[in-house]
């Protein structure tokens, strides 16, 4: 008496797979071809030279060996006239 009051549920389930896949392999299919899509319709990255060359601004160095040169000569004169300061 069982299996004979199981069987529409059974039958049930199978539909209820069947539908579940029908949906899946519908899903796949429009993922694959939303991917074509986008992949065809992308555009290609180019990347070239600078017409220009490339300028390196180096005040940064000439600033310190200025401001070197200057703690140098401010200690000569420190040494030369002790009394100033």
């Amino acid at each position: 008496m069982n299996g004979v009051m199981n069987e529409p549920f059974s039958k049930g389930k199978a539909a209820m797979r069947h539908k579940h896949q029908q949906l899946t392999n519908r899903m796949d299919s429009a993922i694959r071809r939303n991917m074509i899509i986008i992949a065809t319709l992308s555009g290609c990255v180019q990347v070239t030279a600078p017409d220009k060359p490339i300028v390196i601004n180096l005040n940064i160095a000439i600033r310190q060996e200025i401001l070197y040169k200057l703690a140098a000569a401010s200690e000569k004169v420190i040494e030369e006239n002790p009394e100033i300061f």
